[in-house]
C-alpha cells in the first residue's frame, strides 16, 4: 500500500455532527479496507479478533475498534489541508489504495441509496426474525437448519453486489470471518452501517468520495 493525497470535495452547509460522521465513520472504514488489503498482501497474522465469539453487537463493535488499531500510526489519515467554502475541499495523507476502497463502497450506495437500503433491511429483518445474533454457520450446520444457512449464503452475495466489493476483497473477507458466512454477514451489516451515513454526505452533495 502507498501513501499519498485524497481529495474529498466539499459543498453546502455542514453541521457540526456531519463532520462527526466524516471523522468517525470514515476512520472505522479506514480500518476495515485496510485490513482486507493487508490480508490480500498477506500482512495480517495472529489476528486479535480470531478469538472474537461473534455473540451480539458487542463483537461488532470490538471488531472494528481493533482493526482500525492495526493501522499502523504512520498509515493513519492526516488531514494536509482544508478549506471550508462552497465549493471547499479536505485533503489527507493517507494510503491512497484504501481512500478508493472507502470512496467506491460510498459512491456505490449513494448511487443506491434506496435500494440499498431496501436490501439491508430486508436482510437484517430477517436476520433478526431468524434470531440469528447469538449464532455461528456452525451451529446452523450442526442443527440441519438448511433454510438459514440458504439465507446467510445468499445474503453475503447480495451485500458483495451491492457494496461492490472486488473478488480479491470477497477472499479477503472470506479469511477475516475464518470461512464462517455467518460471521461474515455480520461484518457487513456492520459496514453498511457505517458507510451508509457517509454515502447520504455525499447524496446531500456535502461530500463527494468518487474521485478520493
Amino acid at each position: 500500500m502507498n501513501k499519498g493525497q485524497s481529495t474529498i470535495l466539499l459543498d453546502e452547509r455542514w453541521k457540526l455532527e456531519d463532520f462527526t460522521i466524516l471523522t468517525k465513520e470514515y476512520q472505522q472504514l479506514y480500518g476495515f479496507f485496510h485490513a482486507l488489503r493487508a490480508i490480500d498482501e498477506g500482512k495480517f497474522s495472529n489476528l486479535e479478533f480470531e478469538r472474537m465469539p461473534w455473540l451480539g453487537g458487542g463483537s461488532v463493535v470490538g471488531f472494528f475498534s481493533i482493526v482500525g488499531k492495526f493501522v499502523s500510526h504512520e498509515d493513519q489519515p492526516v488531514v494536509k489541508r482544508i478549506q471550508y467554502a462552497s465549493p471547499g475541499y479536505i485533503e489527507l495523507t493517507l494510503l491512497t489504495e484504501v481512500a478508493k476502497d472507502i470512496g467506491i463502497i460510498v459512491s456505490a450506495l449513494a448511487g443506491a441509496i434506496t435500494s440499498a437500503a431496501g436490501t439491508y433491511h430486508v436482510i437484517y429483518s430477517q436476520y433478526q426474525k431468524r434470531k440469528l445474533t447469538q449464532l455461528k454457520i456452525k451451529d446452523l450446520e450442526a442443527k440441519q437448519l438448511r433454510d438459514e444457512i440458504t439465507f446467510v449464503k445468499e445474503s453475503v452475495v447480495d451485500l458483495h453486489e451491492t457494496f461492490k466489493l472486488t473478488p480479491k476483497q470477497v477472499k479477503a473477507l472470506h479469511q477475516l470471518s475464518k470461512g464462517d458466512e455467518l460471521v461474515q454477514l455480520k461484518m457487513l451489516l456492520a459496514l453498511y452501517r457505517r458507510a451508509k451515513p457517509v454515502a447520504e454526505l455525499q447524496v446531500q452533495n456535502k461530500a463527494n468520495f468518487k474521485d478520493a
